[in-house]
Formats: structure tokens, C-alpha cells, sequence
């Protein structure tokens, strides 16, 4: 009776309060079986390989704070670890490098198609590069998320990277984006994704989504953060904003 009533209690009351009321309530609340079935009420979907990794792992406290973690929205697994994706917030949490006459931020996308709703994105921001090359980049401290190297060995996470990019109706553009597993031990390795609207098959002015999945076994070991970099320009060298439009830049830990 007690375990289904706090099935319907918010994570962060199970987590922080209600283990001091006494001993029963604390050996309840620490049962990792009580947290998988917490997290399955809360909706948050994890694949069955990523399941069974934590019903194998002896170490109880680990899993503990990984299932507590994630049900109380502590550990941000499976959403867009990139703040700002699209330049809603102009610029706010990227390094830039203006190139030609500089990169900038249109609402909504001049000389394209609108963003297609298959994106799921909420607004029609877009960043627009120049005639010379313009760069963006956010670097994701993985510790200052709360996500530490033996969370990621434990749930072995696919990094899943996607952005969306257009070229306008006449102009030929290029984009690329490249992305830097960056370790505390063994350097760092970078994986990238190249676009162009000269390639077949490309429309000037539709929207197509570049994406590229990483998997935990081509990750380094031990693994503290993550750069995300877009480059891109026209490919024309027209003065003016000609360039790639880019949006909804995307960095997921995938469970």
C-alpha cells in the first residue's frame, strides 16, 4: 500500500524527505526495484539493453542515484543538452566567429522554406551564415550536468547529434558539423557531418536534417565534455547573408 501511494509522489519528496520518516519508509525508498517502476509511472523510456545494464550492476548505490537521477529530472539523459539551438535567444550561450558580414538570426527564414514542423521545433529562429566562413560553438561539461564517467560506463549512452539547414532559392551554400568527445585522460575525438546544396538530390530552399549517431563503443573512456561546432557559408561568395541556414542544433545521451 505504502510503495503504490508513493508511486504517486513527486521524485524529489521520495528522494530528499520522506526516507527520514523511518527505517521501513527509508528500505523502501532505496530499492532499486521501487525507482525502475517509478521511473516507468513518470513516462521516461529507456531501451531494454539500457534496463538490463542497471538490473546487472552490483552496485546498488550507483543505480540508486542514476534512477533517482534521471526520474527526478537530475540527470539529463535523452533531451537536447544544447541551450539556445536555433538563436531564439540571439547568441546567448554560443562562442561565435563572424565571417563576411557576420552571422546572424532570422525570424523566420528569408529566401527558404519555413522550418517544417517535422522538426518539432517551437519556433522559425534560424542562424544564417555569410560569404566567409561563420562559426558557433557550445562546449557541454558533462559534470556540471551532474553526469559523471562511470554513470556513462554503467548506461553506455548513444550520442545522437542532429541540426537542421537550408540554402536559399538562389544561392548554393555549405554547412558543417563537427562534434569533439573531449576526455580528461586520453585527448579527444571528433566526429563530423558535412552538408552542401550542390550535392544530388538537394532542393535550394527545403530544409533537410543532418544527423549522425555516435555509439558508446567508439566513445573515449572516461569521457568530461562535449563540443558542438557549426561552420558555414555560402558557396558563392556573394556579399550579404547568402549563406546556410542552420536550426535546432541537437546533442542527445540516448539511453
Amino acid at each position: 500500500m505504502f510503495e503504490e501511494i508513493f508511486q504517486n509522489v513527486p521524485a524529489v519528496d521520495l528522494i530528499r524527505s520522506l526516507p527520514r520518516v523511518c527505517r521501513y519508509w527509508y528500505q523502501l525508498l532505496t530499492d532499486r526495484m521501487f525507482w525502475f517502476r517509478k521511473l516507468k509511472r513518470e513516462g521516461f523510456k529507456v531501451s531494454e539493453i539500457t534496463e538490463r545494464r542497471l538490473a546487472e550492476e552490483m552496485d546498488d548505490g550507483k543505480v540508486l542515484r542514476i534512477l533517482q537521477g534521471i526520474t527526478g529530472g537530475f540527470l539529463p539523459f535523452n533531451s537536447n543538452l544544447i541551450r539556445n539551438p536555433s538563436g531564439e535567444d540571439e547568441f546567448q550561450h554560443w562562442r561565435v566567429k563572424h565571417g563576411g558580414n557576420d552571422l546572424i538570426v532570422e525570424c523566420p527564414p528569408v529566401g527558404s522554406d519555413s522550418i517544417p514542423e517535422e522538426a518539432g521545433l517551437p519556433t522559425q529562429h534560424c542562424f544564417v551564415s555569410s560569404y566567409v566562413s561563420c562559426y558557433r560553438s557550445q562546449t557541454i561539461m558533462l559534470k556540471g550536468l551532474g553526469i559523471e564517467p562511470w554513470m556513462l560506463d554503467i548506461l553506455r549512452p548513444e550520442i545522437k547529434v542532429s541540426e537542421w539547414v537550408s540554402a536559399r532559392f538562389d544561392c548554393h551554400s555549405k554547412s558543417q558539423t563537427s562534434v569533439e568527445l573531449v576526455t580528461g585522460t586520453t585527448g579527444s575525438t571528433v566526429h563530423n557531418m558535412v552538408w552542401s546544396s550542390k550535392h544530388d538530390g538537394v532542393i535550394l530552399c527545403r530544409w533537410y536534417q543532418m544527423k549522425m549517431d555516435i555509439p558508446y563503443d567508439t566513445i573515449p573512456s572516461s569521457l568530461t565534455a562535449i563540443k558542438f561546432t557549426n561552420k558555414s557559408s555560402d558557396s558563392q561568395f556573394w556579399a550579404g547573408h547568402y549563406g546556410a541556414k542552420t536550426a535546432g542544433s541537437s546533442v542527445i545521451l540516448q539511453l
